[in-house]
């Protein structure tokens, strides 16, 4: 039936703006300053400022937020296409079997968080009724495409694909980055006793360590989760440490001088530390 197959294609484009809206957002709120939360902030246990900024939020510097766009406008692309070529329905099941590799990935990390993104679980049941209305489609297709075109259409949808994604990891990966070099300052600050105590679960932790970039790697980090490498909660917990990051100086005998817990900017940590050249 022809018109519950254009149907089902115009639903799928429906679903799929809402992705692409959806997604931006989510990039959105990768960038955004740390104290700024999202909408979907409702606490440590379902938070989506928590993931997205997390180690799981980004793939070779490319935010997976960013890819999530990308691959929704695929889908609406695909959709559009397949209203008059038949033959793109297998591609358009072939493009949801690895958006569900995606969400399998996303659902590892919110496991490994322990937290629930609310926005990324909405993108998961998109994906999950587009895969749904794919399969149906391809199952109930008749008559089916030949091979021939639809390995024609496959090819090209591949080439696009690698194309685009391929110059969106390319810039990420070559654009300079504008936090400058921060190494005078963390190596100061370490001189002086500051440390850093943090969880790999802290969204505002991992802003904080890509704000400062390859810098970071010279500043006393304790990794306070449990669950966290090289953790040190028992540490943590006799610094009567209530929230991360809260950075810490000490003196040369272990005794804390002063602490911030919260977020600080670069000229912050310069405050905060004494490092001020």
């Amino acid at each position: 039936d022809k018109d519950k197959y254009s149907s089902i294609l115009k639903v799928m484009i429906v679903l799929s703006i809402i992705g692409v809206i959806t997604s931006l957002y989510l990039v959105k709120n990768h960038y955004a300053p740390p104290t700024a939360g999202a909408l979907c902030d409702f606490g440590e246990s379902i938070s989506c400022s928590l993931g997205n900024t997390s180690v799981f939020s980004e793939l070779l510097n490319v935010p997976v937020a960013l890819l999530g766009v990308i691959w929704f406008l695929f889908l609406v692309w695909m959709c559009q296409k397949a209203q008059k070529q038949p033959e793109q329905i297998p591609s358009i099941l072939g493009w949801n079997v690895l958006g569900i590799l995606f969400v399998i990935y996303l659902v590892i990390a919110e496991i490994i968080l322990q937290s629930l993104c609310p926005f990324c679980t909405l993108l998961h049941i998109i994906i999950i009724i587009t895969l749904s209305l794919s399969y149906y489609l391809y199952k109930h297709q008749n008559p089916k495409p030949h091979h021939k075109d639809v390995q024609k259409t496959i090819k090209s949808w591949i080439i696009w694909s690698i194309v685009i994604y391929g110059l969106i990891f390319l810039t990420f990966i070559l654009w300079p980055s504008e936090n400058g070099n921060n190494d005078t300052l963390t190596q100061c600050m370490t001189e002086k006793g500051v440390v850093m105590y943090s969880s790999f679960r802290c969204g505002v932790c991992a802003r904080t360590k890509a704000m400062l970039g390859s810098s970071f790697k010279y500043i006393n980090e304790i990794e306070c989760h449990p669950q966290g490498p090289n953790a040190q909660t028992e540490l943590c917990v006799a610094k009567n440490i209530e929230g991360t990051p809260t950075w810490a100086i000490n003196d040369a005998n272990g005794n804390e001088i002063k602490r911030n817990t919260g977020f600080l900017s670069i000229e912050q940590l310069r405050e905060f530390s004494g490092c001020t050249t």
